[in-house]
């Protein structure tokens, strides 16, 4: 991971770019189908090219602009109260969570990306249930569990998606909704955060990617099982990646 570290200052050469675009197409891609997987993917390459504290931001705001494009076409398919139900608790913990993050040193706080995304994909792929965790009380509580891991890594899908698996929300209806949780948190996670702080090259390099990656998502026909093993297999070493890269440095 030292070749993707070496524009960290926000112009990373060639190599660490493309790897971050590619880690975002596929991550859009992903996204479009399945309605998560986008942080999970390109997260950890962003943490790992730009540090901690601008690789989260950046995924924020990458985030947040996937969130309308989507929307735009799903809005018909959302399930406004269970979007608020989830998102209310989320908003209003995402300031404090963020004041505590700031404090964090990079290493630790590159760790601690690292593990999320590690974790939730583990759990997404487990299959993991729990009836209790359905009503309002497991709501706020995901939310506030959401919020932590957002600011954290950027990453706030794994508790909401596995919130909505033991809910039995219909694909579609999943797809919508958290499209609209997650635009509303990153709203507030973004000026929480806040900007990222990165060269044009990345910012352009990156929207164009996530842009490309939309648009083959919305028209491909793949099962959404499949979009799923291969977002958390990718997530998975990702998030090992910059496990390995606080260890060493």
């Amino acid at each position: 991971m030292r070749g993707l570290r070496a524009g960290r200052a926000g112009a990373p050469g060639g190599a660490g770019l493309t790897v971050v675009a590619l880690a975002v197409l596929v991550g859009a891609v992903s996204q479009a189908i399945s309605g998560i997987g986008f942080s999970l993917v390109c997260g950890p390459f962003l943490v790992a090219l730009l540090g901690a504290h601008e690789g989260i931001r950046l995924s924020v705001l990458l985030s947040l602009l996937l969130n309308v494009a989507l929307l735009a076409r799903l809005r018909r398919e959302v399930d406004a109260r269970g979007a608020l139900l989830l998102l209310v608790p989320a908003a209003l913990a995402t300031p404090l969570w963020a004041v505590l993050v700031r404090s964090l040193p990079d290493r630790p706080s590159r760790a601690a990306a690292g593990a999320v995304v590690v974790l939730g994909a583990l759990l997404l792929a487990s299959g993991a249930r729990w009836a209790a965790a359905t009503g309002t009380a497991g709501a706020v509580g995901t939310g506030i569990v959401a919020a932590l891991t957002n600011v954290v890594a950027g990453v706030a899908g794994p508790p909401v998606a596995l919130w909505a698996e033991n809910a039995r929300w219909a694909a579609g209806r999943q797809r919508a909704t958290l499209q609209a949780f997650f635009l509303g948190l990153n709203l507030v996670a973004l000026p929480s955060l806040g900007p990222p702080h990165v060269g044009a090259p990345t910012l352009v390099a990156c929207v164009v990617a996530m842009t490309v990656g939309v648009l083959l998502g919305v028209r491909l026909r793949v099962p959404e099982r499949v979009a799923r093993r291969v977002t958390l297999s990718l997530a998975g070493a990702g998030g090992m990646a910059v496990l390995v890269s606080a260890a060493l440095r």
